[in-house]
């Protein structure tokens, strides 16, 4: 695991920045931080999508959140599911075709990719089975 060398945090590394397990302020320089895989991680920066950063106030804490993110799976769906998203969003209303040709070309998802992503969104919103009262 990494100790920060003051990059993790947005500005200089004594801007303090929170511990993910307790919430501790420390500042950015003195934090444990590592990216780990993370499928329903979307960022602002693009290069940074299915990474999440992970900052704890020292390698016990660091410890604890990399093993819980160990256990996560990741499911390709997921991030292209969030990278559609966003770009939907950063697009604004427009034609359903102009649409997803601009969603093509800012994700760089194929086809094949945005009708996985879009039924594992579907299927995220409509759970299949009977529900409370079936």
């Amino acid at each position: 695991m990494d100790r920060s060398d003051g990059t993790a945090g947005t500005g200089s590394g004594d801007v303090p920045e929170l511990c993910d397990v307790c919430g501790t302020l420390a500042p950015a320089r003195d934090q444990a931080v590592l990216r780990v895989p993370d499928s329903s991680a979307v960022a602002v920066d693009q290069r940074f999508d299915g990474e999440r950063l992970l900052r704890a106030c020292g390698e016990p804490h660091l410890a604890q959140l990399a093993a819980a993110y160990q256990r996560r799976v990741f499911v390709p769906e997921e991030l292209w599911a969030g990278q559609i998203t966003r770009a939907v969003q950063m697009l604004g209303p427009l034609e359903e075709e102009e649409m997803y040709e601009r969603v093509v070309a800012m994700t760089g998802l194929d086809e094949e990719q945005l009708m996985r992503a879009l039924a594992w969104q579907d299927s995220r919103d409509h759970p299949s089975g009977p529900g409370p009262g079936r």
